[in-house]
């Protein structure tokens, strides 16, 4: 039987929460459905490589530049075909001898997993795509059996929780309402995007390196993200970042 008690107890909390954070959902996913791994990623595909807007997985730090030490050559195939697909896309209908699916035999082998598990396409905003994957340590038969109970639910979730990050968790009908950003807080996100050090720009602006930190600091928090680059990319998208005149 489908976990319907679990899925509605992980509806009611993604709503209940002014601001969703991934690895507490993703902690109760895993309890409530078995799951041992998640991966979410909100990116733009360019001709240039994969740039993560947003992305949050369950597999640690050591595991993920492990992954990253593959290079984008053989991990980037099998994430821009599960963010291209249209429906749910399980890893064994990756075409043997692919790029995609030897890319993805290679991860999972440098994670130690094996690759059982199914990516769930999500609507972005334009010029990003987005996706949320589970992986579940299990045999065929018992991986078959998972997703006919729980492929429905884990979608719709999945579909919950992006929105709730893309809208800011904010309430509805303010999705569009822009964060107040300082012009200092401007300013410090311009030269983060031109690849400047804290140092680099707290000489510029003519400031200490502490006081940038809290301007990118209240930037993060503005922008609901958890890294620079993902504040940098939300503030472009948004057309929060000042022009190359700052003065």
């Amino acid at each position: 039987m489908t976990n319907q008690g679990g899925y509605f107890d992980l509806l009611d909390w993604l709503q209940d929460q002014k601001v969703v954070r991934p690895l507490p959902f993703f902690r109760q996913m895993q309890a409530v459905f078995g799951i041992t791994h998640i991966f979410y990623i909100d990116a733009a595909c360019t001709p240039a490589g994969v740039k993560p807007h947003r992305l949050c997985h369950t597999f640690g730090t050591a595991a993920a530049h492990a992954v990253k030490a593959l290079g984008p050559g053989i991990f980037e195939p099998p994430l821009r075909q599960a963010l291209a697909s249209i429906r749910p896309l399980d890893w064994s209908a990756l075409a043997p001898g692919t790029p995609a699916r030897d890319g993805l035999e290679q991860v999972a082998e440098r994670l130690g997993i094996t690759p059982c598990g199914v990516a769930y396409p999500l609507i972005s905003r334009e010029g990003r795509q987005a996706m949320l994957a589970v992986h579940v340590a299990a045999e065929t038969g018992e991986w078959h059996r998972f997703r006919r109970l729980h492929d429905r639910d884990l979608h719709a979730l999945a579909v919950e929780f992006h929105a709730s990050l893309l809208q800011g968790n904010r309430p509805v009908g303010d999705e569009q309402a822009t964060p107040r950003l300082t012009r200092r807080e401007r300013e410090a996100l311009y030269w983060a995007a031109a690849g400047k050090s804290y140092w680099e720009i707290a000489v510029i602006l003519g400031i200490t390196e502490r006081t940038v930190r809290y301007f990118m600091a209240n930037a993060r928090r503005k922008l609901n993200v958890v890294s620079n680059t993902q504040a940098v990319a939300e503030a472009a998208w948004r057309g929060l970042l000042p022009g190359p005149d700052l003065h």
